[in-house]
């Protein structure tokens, strides 16, 4: 393994100019180490990240086994899709019977595994905030990042699946009247996870009266909240509200790269900063080698990324083919982009 000395050759606001050079008899694992890099003062590495189904042959026996490990490793975050089931055509590609379409409740699974792990965050990718009441929801998370010791992530989104929401009687609506509902709903789970009286807001989906709220999450203000999506309305959201942005799975770099440019911007315009955490499946997005997840990760982290993430939801890996993989993936890829500093 390659052992680097990140040498500062200039300052600028906020950012810091380093090459990398392989220290005296290192192998050179990647020509990009002597390229000059601009590292943001704030992150300290690049973060990695796991998606777990909580479909198919993953029960909570499977998932707990796998989180447990992701943990160990050092991953930053474990995600779970919040969903009642999903399309069918997610149960073919893992290999499940699509008749019977099988699936966890994200926040209780969460809040068991928040039991079981010690420093992994945790997080829904996302939950639809129309599917709920925002109440309801900011009980249940705030609850989990108690039980959690303050590891939450807040993944929220308007809804993509219409069928889900037809078979148990949840009002759809278009796309913008959904993003509407999604930011009355933060609004006041915002509220009331922040404010320290009784709080009261008469919206135009949704109202609290005199609601009291006790215990606050342990995360101050509150827990990070991670907006789901590439829309122009989700990226509007992510900059006003938001802390990071979860586009869709194994989007083109080069779409990645244009949504990144857009937030930033908008951002930038706020004296604001948004987390970017780019998606890939394995292994048909992310690669099946070292080599091939070398490569993906340049691309993104140079595009704009800070985060990347793993996902098993969406082809069939069995659970222990995803602990191969996550502990393959950390020695080969940890040391290589955990080593930058502020």
């Amino acid at each position: 393994m390659a052992q680097l000395e990140h040498r500062s050759i200039a300052t600028a606001p906020n950012w810091e100019i380093l090459i990398s050079f392989p220290r005296e008899n290192s192998p050179v694992w990647l020509s990009e180490v002597y390229r000059i890099r601009g590292v943001f003062k704030g992150f300290a590495h690049l973060k990695f990240e796991v998606h777990l189904p909580t479909h198919g042959e993953y029960g909570y026996g499977e998932i707990l086994k796998v989180s447990l490990v992701a943990d160990k490793l050092g991953f930053n975050s474990l995600w779970v899709g919040d969903h009642f089931y999903l399309p069918r055509e997610f149960y073919e590609k893992t290999g499940w019977n699509p008749d019977k379409p099988n699936k966890l409740d994200a926040w209780t699974l969460l809040s068991a595994l928040a039991t079981q792990t010690r420093r992994i965050r945790l997080g829904a990718r996302v939950s639809p905030l129309p599917f709920y009441e925002p109440a309801r929801l900011a009980k249940i998370v705030a609850t989990v990042d108690i039980i959690s010791g303050g590891r939450v992530n807040f993944g929220v989104g308007a809804g993509w699946f219409k069928d889900e929401a037809i078979s148990y009687g949840v009002y759809w609506g278009r796309h913008g009247e959904r993003v509407s509902r999604m930011l009355e709903a933060l609004e006041i789970i915002l509220k009331l996870w922040v404010e320290e009286g009784r709080v009261t807001y008469v919206g135009k989906f949704y109202r609290v009266v005199e609601a009291p709220f006790w215990p606050k999450p342990l995360q101050k203000p509150h827990p990070p909240v991670w907006f789901g999506g590439s829309s122009e309305a989700i990226l509007k959201a992510a900059v006003k509200y938001g802390d990071g942005l979860l586009p869709p799975s194994d989007l083109p770099i080069k779409d990645f790269r244009r949504i990144a440019s857009r937030i930033t911007e908008m951002a930038e315009r706020r004296g604001r900063s948004i987390s970017l955490a780019p998606s890939l499946t394995y292994p048909t997005g992310l690669g099946e080698n070292p080599k091939e997840w070398l490569s993906k990760i340049v691309g993104y982290f140079e595009a704009g990324a800070d985060t990347i993430l793993i996902d098993f939801s969406m082809t069939k890996v069995s659970p222990s083919m995803a602990i191969s993989v996550l502990k393959e993936f950390s020695k080969a890829v940890f040391p290589k982009y955990r080593t930058y500093t502020t």
